[in-house]
């Protein structure tokens, strides 16, 4: 494991001149306001120690779906550095202190996860984000790992999948600097699991370099079944995964 001296108090001065950008950020444009993002969440990766390498070629078509695993707060800002899409994130992010109204700011799609029987309007509110020519980053197992495998995806929201112009599934890996697979303890260290603190778990993966690598896999074609293109995705992950470099073991 790569130690960082003084990691920690690194990636909080970094996020602290990161904030300090924001006013800036609020007050742009429309037609600029991706841009000040984009620069915003990649001086947090750097500040964090993390490095980021894109394997494989991300559409471009206006309105894809990205269907993404899921295992760190980090997902958003290294998904962000390169992506111009709109995550879909739990309702309850709107509350978290600060980054609530900064989450507001860069417009995901809020859903409720645990309130199923508002899944319709949920997959409505993606598919008119797509339907709009805005691409959407959906991470379907509904809650975050630690990167061992793929978990179980929950399939309610791939009826937007009718609106994608194109369905793409991407691997987001968690890896040493130099591509090794992390430890199991480094691994735990760099996922946020369960009622994980986010500042302390922050503060975790500040402490050591880490490589986030993002694999774009083949885009997939639509189904009318929604199930059965969830897992007909899963699937094509699940061998994406095994048979990438260095995966957890």
């Amino acid at each position: 494991m790569t130690k960082r001296l003084f990691g920690r108090t690194k990636a909080f001065a970094t996020l602290t001149v990161a904030m300090l950008q924001i006013p800036r950020w609020l007050k742009a444009p429309d037609s600029q306001r991706r841009r000040h993002e984009r620069a915003f969440f990649a001086m947090i990766t750097r500040g964090f120690g993390i490095n980021i390498a894109q394997h494989g070629a991300a559409s471009a078509t206006p309105g894809t779906l990205y269907i993404m695993n899921h295992i760190s707060w980090a997902d958003i800002p290294v998904m962000m550095t390169i992506l111009d899409a709109d995550f879909v994130a739990k309702s309850d992010m709107q509350d978290w202190p600060f980054i609530g109204g900064l989450a507001r700011r860069f417009n995901p799609v809020f859903v409720a996860r645990d309130e199923r029987h508002r899944s319709h309007a949920q997959a409505a509110a993606i598919r008119a984000r797509l339907n709009s020519g805005r691409s959407v980053i959906l991470c379907p197992e509904g809650t975050t790992s630690d990167g061992a495998s793929i978990l179980q995806f929950r399939t309610s929201l791939f009826a937007a999948a009718d609106a994608a112009a194109v369905i793409q599934p991407v691997i987001l890996s968690y890896l040493m600097p130099n591509g090794a697979a992390l430890s199991p303890d480094r691994r735990r260290e760099v996922a946020w699991i369960d009622d994980d603190d986010l500042l302390s778990g922050a503060a975790r993966l500040a402490k050591s370099e880490t490589l986030a690598r993002v694999d774009f896999l083949p885009p997939v074609k639509a189904m009318d079944d929604r199930k059965a293109l969830a897992e007909n995705i899963r699937q094509e992950m699940l061998l994406a995964y095994a048979a990438a470099p260095n995966r957890p073991k």
